[in-house]
């Protein structure tokens, strides 16, 4: 099977390719500039951007799955020029290559923030969340409608929070944070964080390529969630430091305003981000079992495991010295 990744460069994209390499892919990658992939991993990089409906076109030649991984932007007009526009033109691309199925990265973020005890793809989606937020959710809507109305098969993924080796957000920027002891926990930290493992990720990707479920989305997180303070308290353990810190909710809410001015004009780091407001704040576990029963979906890293395999990379990239994994309990 011939297939395609876009944002071949980012986090779960390369991932994403060396992987469906290994599971026995014909894999090209369109990156916007060049980039090194372990020579293992037998991926044809290609340049292209999604914005560019022609470079697509070319990439897509020969390919029968499309995986659109790409996805960018800061201001809401930026995303929805990358996550909406760039989706336009993946589908329409695909359906001029004479492309089967695109799987359509999507995030758990479609749903808002506000969110009950359990959230399962019957939720609506929140047009009215953040930027990132709304333009993935527009994004996915127009994936739908243009592969409805150009006969291509469509496949969304919405993942909760990826996490795993040289991943810049939820691994690297809150280890750099504990480590440097500039971040703090809501509420001691009970509010729960839906973690799922790259390679798990990916994994449900390959199921989404070839099961009978067009016109299908799925939540795909981890085992069950965490509590953050276990999840950092990881991180913690990792460079022998303290958990960190807790305040209270309102307390978290008047830092986050006042510190986002304060922390400009000093041009400190600031120890709560509104990004920490919006998730450390949830209590919601992220049901799987759509993903379960339609794709065969079976998450198999555990945390300890994951967290085990962060390490080991931290330390090979030298932000941890060079030790033996430590047990972290998270406690």
């Amino acid at each position: 099977m011939r297939v395609l990744v876009t944002g071949a460069s980012g986090f779960i994209g390369s991932r994403a390719a060396t992987r469906l390499a290994s599971l026995g892919a014909d894999v090209r990658g369109v990156v916007r500039r060049s980039i090194t992939l372990r020579r293992e991993a037998r991926v044809q990089l290609i340049r292209g951007d999604v914005t560019d409906p022609v470079s697509l076109r070319h990439a897509m030649a020969g390919c029968t799955v499309v995986f659109h991984c790409a996805w960018g932007g800061t201001t809401l007009d930026e995303q929805r020029q990358i996550n909406v526009e760039g989706t336009r033109n993946v589908i329409e691309a695909a359906a001029a290559a004479g492309v089967g199925r695109v799987v359509h990265f999507s995030s758990m973020a479609v749903h808002g923030y506000r969110l009950g005890a359990l959230l399962s793809e019957d939720a609506p989606l929140d047009l009215h969340s953040d930027a990132y937020g709304i333009s993935k959710a527009e994004g996915e809507l127009v994936a739908f409608e243009r592969g409805h109305a150009l006969g291509i098969e469509v496949v969304a993924l919405r993942p909760t929070l990826v996490y795993g080796p040289r991943s810049p957000l939820w691994v690297l920027a809150y280890f750099e944070r504990v480590k440097n002891e500039q971040v703090a926990l809501i509420d001691g930290g009970k509010g729960l964080a839906n973690l799922v493992y790259v390679d798990d990720l990916v994994d449900a990707m390959w199921l989404a390529a070839r099961q009978p479920v067009a016109g299908e989305a799925f939540l795909i997180s981890g085992p069950q969630p965490v509590t953050w303070r276990e999840y950092l308290g990881y991180f913690a353990a990792m460079c022998g430091k303290p958990p960190p810190p807790t305040v209270s909710l309102r307390r978290a809410q008047i830092e986050v305003q006042w510190l986002r001015v304060y922390g400009t004009l000093a041009q400190r780091p600031r120890r709560l981000q509104g990004m920490d407001l919006s998730l450390m704040t949830q209590h919601t576990a992220v049901s799987i079992e759509r993903a379960r029963r339609l794709l065969g979906y079976d998450p198999r890293v555990s945390l300890v495991d994951g967290m085990q395999r962060c390490e080991r990379w931290l330390a090979q990239a030298g932000y941890l010295p060079p030790v033996e994994p430590a047990r972290a309990t998270g406690t």
